[in-house]
């Protein structure tokens, strides 16, 4: 047997798997055309050489054992090298992989995408590229972030972390939602996206078309690479890879985190803490790995985070709740994806020092630790929604909220005493004074773990808990301490809906006094007396309960037909002037 099989065999699983068809493709070509050279001559330079075989342990080495000499810049196989010993190599290569291995590495996507991803990184090594990205610092703050190894100053590397994330956001990139027209300026439309664009470093490019001249812009997705620099925008993909190549280049260890529900940041090690520090360039986040779950609300699955040393699995970082996470985590086996999770970290260390490779193998082990049975941030604190990206965008995803709506009296509504607000589910839209304003959550002060949820088999709209979710709650507040008026009394509808055990907890707050609403579960008017003098109204509902798999769905509020021309809640006060 050849030698170079084993060397080949020592690659990850998924790598192993690549090589040998990029070997066997060679082969085949040879032995398939034997009368045709340039099957038997491979340039040194090419995309073959330079990307598929010699950046992996024994690929180069099996083509020289097979008989392929150095003529300059490229190898060739003689003529003297007979189809038989070229069947019988590759015979050799077919034994490395077995048809059950080769099946679930040509199957599963996702452990591909992980191998794919671990070579990408490797890009933020470039000497040359990080020299680029160096330039475009003063002399001044490099002397500054590289300071962060001398400083005895408290965090003082998280500091540059968060200088550096402030500089690069308002400063160094721009956010791009969809991009204007190159001619008129005016908006674009996204038409479609464009994988077959053969620009180098552009993964792909997104199609849209002028409003107005209906000109066709393309807006390039890069990956990491020298044209990030110049065009300086993107989303938080270009964000992250960019913002990452700049802490690599100021000698900070930096690795890309990649989560699968669609994001993209970084994760820098605290020399101080020895700690791995969040850091989202994009929202100008430092040291806040709840804001994902807890601020934008994403159901999160599986997030990694990749270096030129090793790839992780950090998920348990992001989240307060593991169990709702392992039930989304169905791309991969747990034991398939820590073993190719621990087979790319082996390859990326072969050729560190024991010393170096006993470090990170503590590192790694003491991090795993915290990661499993680290202390979890359960407060209350409020993460606050996405921030990066046009509102329309961040509300369509449902990462962010409008958080601290105050409803105020109008103009008209002073000089009648009187203050009207209602909102059908229906429409998803609140009515006051003759104005509209769209979404339930434009209009609340506060909520958590709520949605609109439509029902298309049964045609009915109404808000519920998110789906696994014990407990939400929601609160409208109405001030009138900018007038002389107070309240006289409140006409009150707010319909609910319960299933199976389902509950629901209405409260109204008025200055000091709390009171209790009856869960009313059809659209009847409720007159309330007791908020007499109050100058501001908060009204509330909890909805929890339920039981099996739906109790999500047994607590609703404001349900109707997608039909219904009804508001399920409606309230209005009724105004009087302050006693003198």
């Amino acid at each position: 047997m050849l030698q170079s099989i084993n060397d080949i065999k020592s690659n990850s699983s998924d790598i192993c798997f690549q090589v040998v068809n990029v070997l066997l493709k060679l082969i085949n070509d040879i032995i398939n055309y034997p009368h045709q050279q340039k099957f038997r001559r491979i340039f040194l330079d090419s995309d073959i050489i330079q990307n598929n075989l010699l950046p992996f342990a024994g690929a180069m080495e099996f083509l020289f054992e097979i008989g392929f000499i150095s003529d300059e810049n490229s190898l060739v196989l003689p003529q003297s090298i007979s189809s038989s010993s070229l069947i019988s190599h590759k015979q050799e290569l077919l034994n490395i992989i077995s048809k059950e291995k080769r099946l679930k590495f040509t199957e599963n996507n996702f452990l591909k995408e992980i191998s794919l991803k671990s070579r990408d990184v490797l890009n933020f090594e470039d000497k040359i590229l990080q020299n680029k990205a160096l330039e475009k610092l003063t002399p001044e703050s490099i002397e500054l972030f590289l300071n962060f190894n001398k400083s005895t100053e408290l965090f003082y590397h998280e500091q540059m972390m968060l200088k550096l994330m402030k500089w690069f956001k308002e400063e160094f990139f721009e956010w791009v939602d969809t991009p204007t027209c190159q001619s008129c300026c005016n908006t674009t439309k996204f038409k479609g996206i464009n994988h077959e664009i053969k620009e180098k470093n552009v993964r792909y490019a997104e199609i849209y078309e002028c409003e107005n001249c209906h000109l066709i812009t393309d807006f390039k997705r890069y990956g990491i690479c020298e044209q990030l620099l110049i065009v300086r925008k993107g989303r938080c993909g270009e964000w992250a890879y960019c913002f990452t190549l700049f802490c690599r280049a100021l000698g900070w260890e930096a690795r890309l985190v990649v989560d699968q529900t669609d994001h993209v940041w970084t994760e820098v090690w605290s020399v101080q803490q020895k700690r791995w520090i969040h850091c989202d360039p994009c929202e100008t986040a430092l040291d806040k790995p709840l804001l994902y779950e807890k601020g934008w609300g994403k159901k999160l699955s599986y997030i990694l985070a990749y270096s030129n040393e090793e790839v992780q699995d950090v998920t348990w970082r992001y989240t307060s709740n593991s169990d709702d996470i392992l039930k989304r985590r169905t791309l991969c086996t747990e034991n398939e994806l820590l073993n190719t999770i621990l087979s790319l970290s082996q390859q990326r260390q072969n050729n560190l020092s024991l010393i170096r490779s006993k470090y990170l193998a503590e590192r790694r082990l003491k991090e795993c630790i915290e990661l499993l049975f680290g202390c979890k941030i359960t407060n209350n604190e409020n993460y606050g929604g996405r921030t990066s990206g046009a509102l329309t965008w961040r509300l369509a995803r449902g990462e962010t909220q409008i958080n601290q709506f105050i409803w105020t009296p109008t103009k008209s509504e002073i000089a009648k005493k009187k203050f009207e607000l209602k909102y059908s589910t229906a429409m998803d839209k609140y009515i006051h004074d003759n104005s509209i304003c769209e979404g339930w959550q434009n209009g609340v002060y506060s909520y958590s773990s709520l949605f609109r949820k439509e029902e298309l088999d049964w045609k009915r709209v109404y808000l519920c808990r998110e789906e696994n979710c014990k407990k939400s709650t929601v609160e409208w507040k109405f001030d009138f301490t900018s007038t002389d008026l107070i309240v006289r009394r409140i006409s009150l509808i707010c319909t609910s809906t319960l299933f199976s055990n389902g509950q629901i907890e209405w409260k109204l707050i008025g200055n000091d006094f709390t009171m209790n609403l009856p869960v009313i579960e059809n659209i009847q008017e409720v007159i309330i007396d007791q908020m007499d003098g109050a100058n501001f109204v908060t009204l509330s509902a909890c909805l929890f309960g339920g039981s099996g798999d739906l109790a999500w769905q047994h607590s609703q509020i404001f349900r109707q037909s997608i039909h219904d021309q009804e508001y399920p809640f409606q309230i209005t006060f009724i105004l009087k002037n302050k006693k003198l």
